[in-house]
């Protein structure tokens, strides 16, 4: 057996003064450098998406579409650029989590708009009004005696919140997301359902149709005025309700994507079969919450 040799340690030599300073000069630099990345990705951070949360949208810049899961309601999140557009806000049953989910991707929202005053899609406003700056509130003329929009309305005051009451059609323009509101607001309503506001949202190469829980009723009166309500995602109205999406209505929007907001075995049946059957008859693709939790779509420009 061969002996082992071992290797010999070279004798330790203390660095000069001259060499520490190298040194130190060194781990400075390797700080200064960390801490100037850090900075320049606080700085595009904030620019490209408004919040220092990495996201997608920082890496690549595309629009973000987040048809938020708040169970047995809706919420609907636009981010681009800095810029955010909020529609709805779940109900009271969730507000925490969506008020937290908000603010993360989107601590500064310049325009929040209540499709329409009932719980399950304002019941979460006043929490986002509280954990969001909100910029405005945009409501349509419908009002509500419920605690949950006195809340609301009471938070947007003290928080400084623009309230806007909407009483016709229009197009805003925030950043890059432009947003078309459809002239139904002179229709007579009886159940509020079809005091929603029917919204179209543009962004980064991506369209969406919002019609709160707009039947059947409200749906013809948009199709009786020929509005141009085309749009590649429709956010299913009413939860997906037999009352609600008519042909002539679905024809009009013709997506190729439905998002269909709806908790999950929610009591209400909702998406009704006679719904499903129309989408898939017309190969659009459906996408739900109470199947796939928040579905998101990315801008592609």
């Amino acid at each position: 057996m061969l002996p082992v040799r071992k290797k010999k340690r070279k004798p330790y030599v203390p660095l000069s003064r001259v060499e520490r300073r190298i040194e130190l000069a060194n781990r400075l630099s390797l700080i200064l450098l960390l801490l100037s990345l850090g900075a320049v990705y606080c700085i595009n951070a904030l620019r490209l998406t408004g919040t220092l949360t990495p996201t997608m949208e920082l890496i690549d810049g595309h629009a973000a579409v987040r048809f938020v899961d708040v169970g047995q309601g809706d919420c609907t999140l636009v981010v681009h650029g800095g810029h955010a557009v909020l529609i709805d806000a779940g109900s009271a049953w969730t507000d925490d989590a969506t008020a937290e989910y908000i603010r993360t991707y989107a601590p500064s929202v310049d325009a929040f708009f209540v499709t329409h005053p009932h719980e399950d899609h304002m019941g979460g406003a006043e929490k986002v009004l509280r954990a969001c700056r909100v910029d405005a509130l945009y409501l349509p003329d419908a009002v509500s005696h419920e605690s949950f929009y006195e809340r609301t309305m009471e938070t947007a005051q003290r928080r400084k919140t623009e309230v806007v009451r909407v009483t016709e059609g229009g197009e805003y323009l925030f950043g890059d997301i432009r947003v078309e509101l459809f002239d139904t607001l002179d229709y007579p309503w009886e159940d509020m359902n079809d005091a929603s506001l029917l919204l179209r949202v543009s962004v980064d190469g991506i369209s969406v149709f919002v019609g709160g829980d707009a039947e059947r009723g409200l749906e013809g009166y948009a199709v009786s005025r020929g509005f141009d309500l085309s749009a590649g995602i429709y956010q299913v109205n009413h939860h997906g309700s037999s009352s609600s999406t008519t042909e002539a209505f679905l024809d009009r929007i013709s997506p190729s994507v439905a998002v269909i907001s709806c908790g999950r075995n929610n009591p209400y049946g909702h998406p009704a079969q006679t719904v499903l059957d129309r989408l898939e008859d017309r190969g659009i693709e459906v996408r739900r919450t109470d199947r796939e939790g928040t579905v998101v779509i990315r801008g592609r420009s």
